[in-house]
């Protein structure tokens, strides 16, 4: 990597805020919803799926949408499996912003559809308890909710050392794309996942979900999430 610009500076600075707030705000959630599960008497985590519990888990998920800037949806979601003291369940709590305020995600989730949707399939379900902390997932058009190329950071859940399922927040690429054009006018810049999917571009021959040629590009900035990567 070459010595970094002021304007790539500034970008990569941005970038890592961004990143940093998310993983921050998904690993808050986790906890928070950790605390109220852990005042759940007994062992029975069908109480999961009690009003009172629920609430209390969707309050958790309102304030994390309405104190973190750049995500657009945030929610719980956990998959009991059948035992001798719990029947098999699934819970799916998602919520997003709206310029009239945060609303329920409504998909009719009652446990037949939730079992059918099953989202132990999606990747930051999968991959969150066996990275152990935060696990970022995109871009990918997230079909379920917006229909958007969409980032998606997800924590895992823990009772009494049992995963229960994953904290999440979705960043929007748009809204990231808007965070990033204002520090990337004179430069033509990609950055990519891990995997050199690009997330964000401002050269105007690569596009939010391509794969990034590196016979093209310089790597110039990279975190444990994300790489910058500048035209060659």
């Amino acid at each position: 990597m070459f010595m970094l610009t002021t304007s790539l500076r500034n970008l990569s600075e941005k970038i890592d805020r961004i990143i940093n707030s998310t993983i921050d705000s998904t690993g808050k959630l986790a906890k928070d919803i950790e605390s109220t599960l852990a005042e759940i008497d007994g062992v029975n985590l069908e109480h999961l799926l009690e009003p009172s519990v629920r609430k209390t888990i969707q309050e958790h998920i309102k304030k994390t949408l309405n104190s973190h800037v750049y995500c657009s949806g945030a929610g719980f979601a956990s998959h009991i499996e059948g035992t001798g003291n719990n029947k098999e369940f699934w819970l799916l709590e998602w919520w997003y912003k709206k310029a009239d305020g945060v609303k329920q995600v409504n998909l009719d989730l009652d446990q037949a559809t939730q079992q059918r949707l099953d989202f132990r399939t999606f990747e930051w379900f999968k991959k969150a308890p066996t990275v152990g902390n935060a696990f970022i997932h995109g871009p990918y058009v997230d079909y379920i909710c917006n229909t958007s190329y969409t980032i998606t950071s997800a924590v895992p859940v823990y009772f009494n050392q049992q995963f229960l399922g994953v904290a999440a927040i979705d960043l929007l690429v748009s809204r990231v794309e808007e965070e990033l054009l204002p520090y990337a006018a004179n430069d033509k810049v990609f950055l990519t996942n891990k995997e050199r999917r690009i997330i964000f571009s401002s050269h105007p021959r690569f596009r939010v979900g391509d794969l990034l040629d590196l016979n093209q590009a310089e790597l110039v900035h990279e975190s444990d999430y994300f790489n910058l990567y500048q035209a060659t």
